[in-house]
């Protein structure tokens, strides 16, 4: 018990005090704070630099009751980047959102494969052990392709964009964008462990099934039991008991059909009543992102061996190319397609945002012997930079407003 207090007051109160610093806050996402001291707090360099402190203070024994808290905030957060969702928001922008979200996967992972077909043969050891040139190539293409849902939607708010177009279409874009991806690391695996490709089409039909059931099956009900919370703008017990099943089912669900939990906690949010999705943001919202989050990242943290000798640095730099460059440049259909030209680059530059999901999708792709554990420790350098990146980057089209707050000024330069 003294031993995990010990770790929960680090693991909160070390980002929080690093991302209040100076200029820190303003310039990058409290998520990326938490990305770079979970991996400092690691083999990569406590680890490195003080072996028997790190080994005191995150036995391996100790990191099992973490696990729990670790899959309960990204389920959480998930969820409550949902409640931000409002289809209504994005009306009449139709033709640019759906150039958008499909620009916004295929330009960067084209990009991103392109770059894994040369490291591969460029960078000896880079691939892992089961993985072709191809199958190398493809696993890149979709850890360049990844917008992280979760913490793009905390990079929206810090920003105060979650009521304004651009957040919504991003958010949206951003769903879309780790649907697909998950379709394919459903087919990428099939085939490199000589499985059925056809199970990546199942994955497909059962993400649609499940969304258009989202839709018009669970918001109608959800409006029915929260009828009550609705009317008030509060909510009960009974309410929170309900959520908690109700997300925890939608959860599972995805999990069965072959997605990943997060898509179905995003979906369970989306379809709340807006009245009762206000309520439950400012009950436990804060909470989930600076209290639950951390231990995510810590717990990716401690299984990294970050470093950019020899052939990482390479691997490194082509990717974040490949992932920042494709995602700005997959705005620029978005800008064709009717969105103004700032809008566009504020789009770009948000849906740079890797984090939470990338890590995810590193860890399958590492397990599966598709990368090394090189291109592991490179790529999740990648996501951090990537992160640090999103602020500054979708700032050059919009003046970000601090969260919840209001301001005369429209956020996007006429």
């Amino acid at each position: 018990m003294s031993l995990f207090l010990v770790q929960t007051a680090l693991i909160i109160g070390l980002p929080y005090a690093v991302w209040r610093l100076g200029l820190i806050g303003r310039l990058m996402p409290l998520a990326a704070v938490q990305m770079a001291v979970g991996i400092a707090l690691g083999p990569s360099l406590l680890g490195w630099v003080a072996p028997d402190v790190s080994a005191r203070l995150f036995p391996p024994e100790s990191l099992v009751a973490l696990e729990g808290l670790v899959r309960l905030a990204v389920v959480f957060f998930a969820f409550s980047i949902g409640l931000h969702f409002d289809l209504a928001q994005i009306r009449g922008q139709g033709r640019c959102f759906t150039v958008l979200a499909l620009s916004s996967v295929v330009v960067p992972t084209l990009a991103g494969a392109a770059g894994g077909w040369w490291l591969f043969a460029a960078v000896p050891g880079a691939a892992g052990g089961l993985a072709s040139q191809s199958l190398f190539a493809a696993a890149m293409g979709i850890a360049a392709g990844v917008t992280a849902l979760p913490v793009l939607g905390a990079v929206v708010r810090e920003m105060g964009l979650e009521r304004h177009k651009v957040g919504v279409m991003a958010l949206g874009a951003a769903a879309f964008n780790d649907a697909a991806l998950w379709v394919a690391v459903a087919l990428l695996l099939a085939i490199s462990h000589g499985g059925d490709p056809w199970e990546a089409g199942l994955v497909a039909l059962g993400a649609l099934l499940f969304a258009g059931a989202m839709v018009t099956v669970v918001r109608p009900l959800l409006r029915r039991l929260f009828a009550r919370a609705e009317a008030s703008g509060k909510v009960g017990a009974g309410d929170v008991v309900i959520l908690t099943v109700g997300l925890a089912l939608a959860a599972l669900i995805c999990e069965i059909i072959g997605l990943h939990a997060v898509i179905g906690a995003f979906l369970f949010g989306a379809v709340m009543p807006r009245r009762v999705a206000q309520a439950i943001v400012g009950s436990f919202e804060t909470f989930v992102q600076v209290v639950l989050l951390p231990f995510f990242f810590i717990s990716v943290g401690l299984k990294t061996h970050a470093a950019l000798g020899g052939g990482a640095a390479a691997i490194f730099w082509v990717m974040s190319a490949a992932a920042i460059l494709g995602k700005l440049a997959s705005a620029l259909p978005a800008w064709m397609g009717g969105c103004t030209g700032r809008e566009a680059l504020t789009l770009g530059g948000l849906l740079t945002c890797k984090g939470l999901m990338e890590l995810v999708v590193l860890t399958l792709l590492a397990e599966a012997g598709l990368i090394s554990q090189t291109s592991f420790g490179a790529m999740v350098l990648m996501a951090l930079f990537a992160t640090v990146m999103t602020k500054p980057l979708a700032s050059v089209g919009c003046r970000p407003h601090p969260p919840g707050g209001k301001s005369s000024e429209p956020p996007f330069h006429s």
